[in-house]
């Protein structure tokens, strides 16, 4: 239910700073690239995109919570719940060895207007498949044992988005520029996704859990931002 908070606030006083906080910039090798590099990147794209600043500041607000106030806590706490879901959502990894196909776009049946490809992921993806609310989305994607969920929560926030990274990589090979979709070509092409993007809304919930609960539950182990 949080999903489109930071975007709701980020242009109100106070939360401007949370515009920068929403995608995660790597090299060709799939290394992140520290904030403050990407910060001083002359082209925008990449020096917006400071997630994983984000989160750390937000963790370690968390952390330090007898600091700040509870209205303060909230909204730390909103911010990790935004950025983990981001972090799992492939139109927000910036590889900066594919900018230009980064802004690829596509026409839907009879549409003039384009689509993009990487808006594509935060709706179409998903939405185009099913008509599941959250709670549909729980009872369907939450049927992982515990062992599999400790391997899928194991490693650092930063080894869950180089994993991500190699497997959101591979999709720019299935962009053609400005293609053309009739109803039925469109749904052909949705199937070499629609599986891929739900699982990782499982994926990201698991792991969304894992970090919240080590920072709010002393007998669950933290996890790391590296």
């Amino acid at each position: 239910y949080y999903a489109h908070w930071m975007d709701d606030v980020a242009k109100t006083e106070g939360y401007k700073h949370v515009s920068k906080w929403h995608n995660v910039p790597l090299t060709a090798k799939n290394k992140i690239i520290p904030a403050k590099k990407a910060a001083k990147s002359k082209n925008g794209t990449i020096s917006k995109a400071l997630a994983m600043d984000g989160l750390a500041r937000a963790i370690a607000a968390i952390e330090n919570r007898d600091a700040i106030s509870a209205e303060e806590l909230k909204d730390n706490i909103r911010y990790v719940i935004y950025i983990v879901g981001d972090l799992h959502c492939p139109s927000h990894y910036v590889f900066t060895d594919m900018l230009e196909q980064r802004a690829l776009k596509y026409f839907y049946h009879k549409e003039k207007k384009p689509r993009s490809f990487m808006r594509f992921w935060e709706s179409e993806a998903v939405t185009s498949t099913f008509s599941w609310r959250p709670s549909e989305f729980v009872h369907q994607l939450n049927r992982l044992s515990p062992e599999q969920v400790a391997r899928l929560t194991e490693g650092s926030v930063s080894d869950w988005v180089k994993g991500n990274a190699k497997t959101y990589r591979q999709i720019y090979s299935h962009l053609t520029p400005n293609q053309h979709f009739d109803k039925k070509q469109y749904r052909i092409w949705l199937n070499n996704f629609y599986e891929m993007a739900t699982d990782q809304i499982g994926v990201a919930g698991y792991r969304l859990a894992a970090l919240l609960n080590g920072l709010f539950d002393e007998s669950e182990p933290k996890k790391s931002i590296k």
